[in-house]
């Protein structure tokens, strides 16, 4: 039972998000992709705002040093600075290449990190529910209220989050709260 909990936590985490943020800006953004395609796009996206925070998780997962999870707060620090310069070059590359959409959601990203890694010195903070709460906030932003159900996504992830014992309430609350208001408030600002 673990195990799948576990492997529902992995499909819902940040990384996994974003790649799934990717693909429907890159494919369906009505603010476009600039000079390069929507596969281009996508792939940039996914290799710098999910690919690789997620292999350097698991490069040292697979040396013992950390849980899939990173369940231990002192230990999350150095993996929120490489996911911020992962999202730093993202952004860079997408504003080279006039990628409006693709620029504006790694600035959103990069700046919810940073808070985060900044909060995560003094207190666990959730990234699964910022994963969440930032996307579907970033799809509002684009797309307007239709997408607004989707913020109903929290529930099983608050749940499966409690469950494990990964986090506690206020945690979740302040992950979703801090994605939420950043998100919202770059893509006002910036798109």
């Amino acid at each position: 039972m673990v195990k799948k909990l576990l492997l529902l936590s992995l499909l819902v985490s940040a990384p996994a998000t974003a790649a799934m943020l990717s693909f429907v800006f890159s494919f369906y953004s009505p603010v476009g992709t600039g000079s390069i395609g929507g596969m281009q796009s996508f792939l940039l996206g996914v290799i710098f705002l999910s690919v690789v925070p997620t292999l350097t998780i698991l490069y040292f997962y697979k040396k013992g040093i950390v849980d899939i999870e990173l369940s231990e707060r002192r230990l999350r620090t150095p993996f929120y600075a490489i996911g911020l310069m992962s999202q730093i070059i993202a952004a860079a590359a997408f504003y080279s290449i006039q990628d409006r959409i693709m620029f504006v959601t790694a600035m959103a990203y990069a700046i919810v990190t940073s808070l985060m890694m900044f909060v995560n010195l003094k207190w666990k903070i959730s990234a699964h529910a910022s994963g969440v709460a930032g996307p579907v906030t970033a799809l509002y932003s684009v797309f307007g209220s239709q997408v607004l159900p989707l913020y109903l996504l929290l529930l099983p992830v608050f749940a499966l989050r409690l469950k494990l014992k990964a986090h506690n309430i206020w945690q979740l609350i302040g992950g979703t709260v801090l994605a939420l208001v950043v998100t919202l408030t770059v893509y006002k600002m910036m798109l």
